[in-house]
């Protein structure tokens, strides 16, 4: 019986750790998380994972720092390393790649991306096989005709000043919907409106909505909350529907 492939993440937001650690552990992985690049460095040492995913913006010791270090101590790179990062420039994915990354991933991305850039840098031994369906609890995960879990009645909470989509659109390229709606959305997200009332607000579909609070989930532009606890579950928010 082969081994489960090891996989360490390395991220200082702990919604990210929870994301990328919950596709991982469905796709048959075994995820060990570190928030900073000390602490990275040291279980990336003790741990031996067989692929590394690593944030660039990190506290203690960055991205880049914690992949040059590894690759001296690991010439022959057998441990495969994946950079991570808001910061998407051609100029910082060259840069990524020379401090001896395998793979550089800009942030947002889906949890099909990720688990397919795994698979791809790992040699064909070291990866799992293909993971049974998810489950919540006994029933399998909701499909197109049961009826919609309890994400609707989740509250998004602005991370940012109101006025942050009049110079750009985070949700460009990943939401169908024009800059006038991402900036009525935005707007109305104000800590008391739940989904399917941010939904009748703005007159967008339920589709669109989701989507678009998933890319400012990924961004760390959101938080869900879920009366009465304060801070929502969202690895399953931030999985595609």
């Amino acid at each position: 019986m082969r081994n489960v492939p090891k996989v360490l993440v390395i991220d200082d937001s702990e919604t990210a750790c929870l994301f990328m650690a919950c596709a991982l552990e469905k796709a048959g992985y075994q995820v060990l998380t570190a928030a900073d690049g000390r602490e990275g460095l040291t279980k990336a040492l003790q741990e031996r994972p067989q692929c590394l995913i690593l944030d660039v913006i990190l506290p203690e010791v960055n991205g880049f720092e914690v992949c040059r270090r590894l690759r001296v101590m690991d010439p022959q790179r057998r441990l495969a390393i994946i950079l991570v990062s808001t910061k998407s420039t051609s100029l910082d994915q060259a840069w990524g790649l020379r401090q001896g990354a395998d793979r550089y991933l800009p942030k947002p991305f889906t949890e099909g991306t990720l688990v397919q850039l795994v698979g791809d840098v790992l040699p064909e031994g070291f990866r799992p096989p293909a993971a049974p369906q998810q489950v919540i609890g006994n029933q399998p995960r909701p499909s197109a005709q049961q009826p919609l879990p309890d994400w609707q009645k989740l509250i998004p909470h602005r991370r940012e000043d109101t006025d942050l989509l009049t110079a750009s659109n985070p949700l460009a390229g990943s939401v169908a919907i024009s800059d006038k709606q991402a900036r009525h959305l935005y707007a109305a997200i104000d800590g008391r409106k739940n989904v399917e009332e941010l939904c009748k607000v703005t007159r967008l579909d339920m589709k669109e909505v989701y989507k678009a609070l998933q890319t400012l989930l990924a961004q760390h532009r959101i938080q869900l909350y879920k009366p009465p606890e304060p801070l929502a579950d969202t690895p399953l928010f931030l999985n595609d529907r």
